[in-house]
């Protein structure tokens, strides 16, 4: 018998739960039980139903991963952020994202767990001599003026990937599912752009060791130039590889999100 059921003082711990609450959500049908008909005391806990309960409250309680457009307190918080994973150069100042936002407000993406921002992810539709300048090292990302930044509508575009970021917790665990999760939904949200709008390139300047491996996995291509830049031709063709690597993902140690600056190996 002790092997099918729990003792209440096991189902309590196991939900969480006081003895009133016990008594009452049992008495209502809430948390099956057993009693003989009759009797009053005695009430049994299987072990079975109460397991696929305590199943059920877990999934409940996991963070609520989501993702989608960027209000101005996440551009704000993810300004900050950056100071934590990227060089001087690659940091992006708050007013000039502004500008970037206001001549295109679809270039900004966030990934939120429970309502808060815990990563971004960034895909700018750019004249592509401008793309060529940043590779060259002839201007930074800062210097990027918001007309040069183009809509999603226009024809021929080039599509340039300046940043995917996360909010690092110190858990090993958590900032790695929220890392498969953010690069998950970069790839799909490229994926999509890709299906909609007439984009002929795509470009990323890799500002990290992380950033270098995921574009290299992703089949970028490495292009002269005094930084380390990549380019993919036909995003289409790289589905099936696409999900190749976040099946691999999924066994890797770390996200290949950016680690902190102090953390790099150098």
């Amino acid at each position: 018998m002790q092997e099918r059921y729990y003792t209440p003082d096991e189902v309590m711990k196991l939900l969480g739960i006081s003895k009133a609450t016990l008594n009452r959500r049992a008495e209502d049908g809430t948390i099956p039980s057993e009693l003989e008909p009759g009797k009053k005391r005695g009430r049994k806990y299987p072990k079975e139903a109460i397991n696929a309960h305590v199943k059920l409250q877990k999934r409940k309680d996991q963070p609520k991963l989501t993702f989608g457009p960027t209000t101005n307190s996440e551009l704000w918080a993810s300004y900050q952020n950056h100071f934590n994973l990227y060089e001087p150069e690659d940091i992006v100042t708050y007013d000039r994202l502004l500008e970037w936002k206001d001549a295109n407000k679809d270039i900004f993406m966030s990934a939120r767990e429970n309502g808060k921002r815990v990563g971004g992810v960034t895909i700018m539709p750019l004249a592509e001599d401008v793309i060529k300048s940043l590779i060259d090292d002839k201007i930074k990302k800062q210097d990027i003026e918001p007309w040069s930044i183009r809509k999603w509508s226009d024809k021929d575009l080039a599509a340039y990937i300046p940043s995917i970021s996360i909010h690092h917790t110190g858990d090993k665990r958590k900032d790695k599912d929220r890392g498969l999760f953010i690069i998950r939904n970069a790839l799909r949200w490229a994926l999509s752009l890709d299906k909609h709008y007439d984009i002929k390139k795509w470009y990323a300047i890799a500002a990290t060791p992380e950033g270098k491996k995921l574009v290299e996995h992703l089949g970028f291509k490495k292009l002269k130039g005094k930084r380390d830049a990549y380019v993919l031709t036909d995003l289409k063709s790289a589905t099936r590889p696409i999900q190749a690597f976040i099946n691999q993902m999924e066994q890797e140690e770390d996200p290949l999100v950016p680690s902190l600056k102090n953390k790099r190996i150098k």
